[in-house]
């Protein structure tokens, strides 16, 4: 699928790319080398796993922003197009900025020979070598090994979680899986893990040692105990996240210890103040009173959302609308909403992958299911206090519910 609005600046400077996924790193390391290699300009922070990225970028984003730094970061998918992806100091990236890296590519005579993520990776870090920035963030887009962010010389790595998801290209266990995520490790580098099953924890230790990379785990070297956060001599109480999910105290406690292990140092106002203003659109996002978005897609996030409704809102009635895509499992999904959800709403979305409406409602036993066809009719339930309703099941379907309703 085509990134949005991204093509108008393949067309403007005459650059092809394919619109797929070709896992490997050759094409992007010599189109890399062509350009002076940009991506070792900086002091990285390479985010990779299956749930959690975006939301410990966003506490690493408000760090720096709160400490006085400058920064850049790399995300995926869009919110709602190509420019919300790069971002420098939390604003998005500018057309200028975007057309001076585009002239480069096209100097450098990329055309053809690479994916659109591949030609949006080496974009962002064109966009970043002409800032001058203390510190620069990337998520991975799937995997970590063969991820086209993964070409940085040094970097800090981080871990959040690893679960099931995206079993056609990384594998159908957690071990395979894990093996993936664990190619980010760097020679002699560092990488911060949250809390991870067994099978994936062995598999990042086996590369670790083989690597010689210094791991600092959580709950083991560093800890978030009843919002009090503690790493080697450092002691930080009470502090509570604007990010709702009991998930999320792990991502900032993550955040925290790469933040210091990247070399800089906390302050503790500028902390308190920092994850205060994270947030991170489209987790568990509040759009309107009692309406939240939540790009939750795989069985983790899921899990992690079921849970916030638990804790949050057990006092209210729970209205899903629900949009997915065919290659997630949609089935596991659907019974474990149906165990806190008190209605759904199925809608139909433009995507090649997304499964239709009419499936979703086929497989739900809820007494209280509907498919609205024309997405501008969606029944958010606004008004209703007695209600919360979630919008939620693809990052895909947020993006184009968004466009729909101006949010």
């Amino acid at each position: 699928m085509e990134i949005t609005n991204f093509y108008r600046y393949k067309k403007k400077w005459n650059i092809e790319s394919e619109n797929t996924i070709k896992p490997g790193l050759e094409s992007i390391q010599k189109a890399m080398i062509k350009l002076g290699n940009p991506q070792n300009r900086h002091r990285v922070i390479h985010v990779a796993g299956t749930n959690g990225k975006g939301s410990t970028i966003a506490f690493l984003s408000a760090l720096a922003k709160e400490h006085g730094l400058t920064y850049g970061s790399f995300t995926s998918p869009c919110i709602i197009d190509v420019h919300d992806q790069i971002q420098i100091n939390g604003q998005n990236v500018t057309v200028e900025q975007m057309d001076r890296a585009f002239q480069k590519m096209q100097l450098a005579e990329l055309s053809g020979k690479l994916t659109n993520f591949e030609l949006l990776t080496v974009t962002a870090f064109l966009v970043f070598e002409l800032e001058d920035l203390d510190v620069v963030f990337i998520e991975a887009g799937m995997g970590g090994r063969f991820d086209s962010t993964n070409i940085m010389e040094n970097a800090i790595a981080v871990i959040p979680s690893i679960s099931i998801d995206h079993t056609n290209f990384l594998g159908d266990t957690i071990e395979k899986i894990s093996w993936h995520k664990a190619g980010i490790l760097k020679e002699s580098g560092k990488l911060v893990i949250g809390k991870l099953l067994e099978g994936a924890r062995n598999v990042i230790f086996q590369e670790a040692n083989e690597k010689n990379t210094t791991v600092i785990e959580y709950t083991k070297d560093f800890k978030m105990n009843n919002h009090n956060y503690t790493y080697k001599n450092i002691q930080i109480a009470n502090l509570y996240p604007q990010m709702i999910g009991t998930h999320q105290l792990s991502n900032m406690a993550l955040a925290l210890t790469a933040f210091i292990e990247c070399g800089f140092i906390l302050e503790e106002s500028s902390v308190r103040a920092a994850v205060q203003r994270a947030s991170l659109r489209g987790r568990m996002e509040k759009v309107w009173d009692n309406v939240y978005f939540d790009g939750a897609h795989n069985e983790a996030s899921i899990d992690a959302l079921v849970e916030t409704m638990r804790i949050y809102f057990q006092d209210k009635q729970i209205h899903f609308i629900v949009g997915v895509l065919k290659d997630k499992d949609y089935l596991y999904m659907l019974r474990k909403l149906e165990d806190v959800g008190s209605s759904f709403e199925f809608v139909d979305f433009q995507h090649e992958r997304a499964l239709s409406a009419s499936e979703l409602l086929k497989h739900c036993s809820a007494s209280q299911k509907h498919i609205t066809k024309d997405m501008e009719k969606i029944h958010f339930k606004k008004n209703d206090d007695s209600n919360i309703t979630i919008v939620t099941g693809s990052l895909y379907f947020l993006t184009e519910v968004r466009r729909k309703t101006g949010k």
